[in-house]
């Protein structure tokens, strides 16, 4: 029995669906099933009553799990304590979405490596669950990614928009003609185009189907996927289908026609880059320094939202 296979059956009973869990622990699905198999064998006891449209708790596994929570609250408990152990740490842990991008994190912490050029600030780029939960568990301080704040289940941190970027209208090959010369466009204009997306692990996908949503249009994707944000322009150049990219994120006229700006009601589209954190492997006192830092950060485009605004989560784990 060790940490990992607890985290597997926390994951299990939260997500209830092997593939959800499994994404959230950043482990394949059968590593997360052989993972709670050889607990069960261990156990001598079946936790998890499987079916094809289901899966639930034993008898035994709803015994055990608030065992299970105890441990991994308390292990969390000796990590947080170690930490606050070690004052003179100089050592701060930065998890980013690949959208951010590495660029974007140096950028957004260039005025703290000069203020405290001894600080070893460690990156981990890793889709938007696994450093969510990275910061969960206390492995990471800082996360910066375009966060859907009604959907975090993370306590006691603090949060701040860091900067908001024009999303791109890139039209696929075939179409070129039909937009050339085009500087602006409406999301209603281009509704009826197919877009290549990507797995929903980066943000954009979901800020993508959040804005048409909200301007009630159905978002019409292309039956595959690219793998990321970072090949779906090479896609819409084979005419596969048009895309939506962040303005840093498009080569232009890499398709016969400039990326064209989207607007809405007057105003850019835009992506929102949030940091989230807490002091989890750093000391508080370089926490403190390293926000008040990003307080000072000056935003490139603040799309109606108050950039000098901190907020305080205390939403349950």
């Amino acid at each position: 029995m060790n940490l990992q296979q607890l985290r597997y059956v926390r994951a299990l009973v939260e997500e209830k669906s092997f593939v959800a869990a499994a994404a959230r622990c950043s482990v394949t699905q059968p590593t997360l099933s052989n993972g709670i198999a050889q607990l069960e064998t261990e156990l001598g006891q079946r936790i998890f009553r499987r079916t094809t449209r289901s899966l639930s708790l034993t008898p035994v596994g709803e015994r055990l799990l608030p065992a299970v929570l105890e441990t991994l609250k308390s292990f969390d408990k000796i990590k947080e304590l170690a930490s606050q152990a070690r004052p003179g740490q100089r050592c701060v842990h930065v998890g980013f979405s690949p959208v951010v991008g590495i660029a974007q994190a140096e950028e957004s912490l260039r005025a703290f490596r000069k203020k405290c050029p001894d600080v070893e600030i460690v990156y981990r780029e890793g889709n938007l669950q696994a450093i969510s939960e990275s910061l969960k568990s206390g492995d990471l301080d800082l996360v910066m990614a375009p966060l859907n704040l009604e959907a975090c289940q993370l306590s006691n941190c603090v949060y701040r928009l860091l900067c908001s970027e024009p999303l791109m209208f890139v039209p696929k090959k075939s179409d070129a003609t039909r937009w050339r010369n085009r500087t602006q466009v409406r999301l209603d204009e281009i509704a009826e185009d197919t877009f290549v997306l990507v797995p929903n692990v980066c943000g954009l996908t979901q800020v993508t189907r959040q804005h048409f949503e909200k301007a009630s249009l159905r978002l019409r994707r292309y039956p595959g996927e690219a793998s990321s944000y970072a090949t779906v322009e090479e896609w819409a150049g084979l005419s596969l289908g048009s895309a939506i990219l962040p303005a840093s994120k498009v080569a232009n006229g890499m398709n016969g026609v400039d990326p064209i700006a989207i607007v809405e009601n007057g105003k850019p589209l835009t992506i929102d880059y949030y940091a989230l954190g807490k002091p989890n492997t750093a000391s508080p006192a370089v926490f403190a320094e390293l926000w008040s830092m990003l307080q000072q950060f000056n935003p490139v485009v603040a799309a109606a939202k108050n950039p000098d605004a901190d907020y305080v989560l205390d939403w349950a784990v």
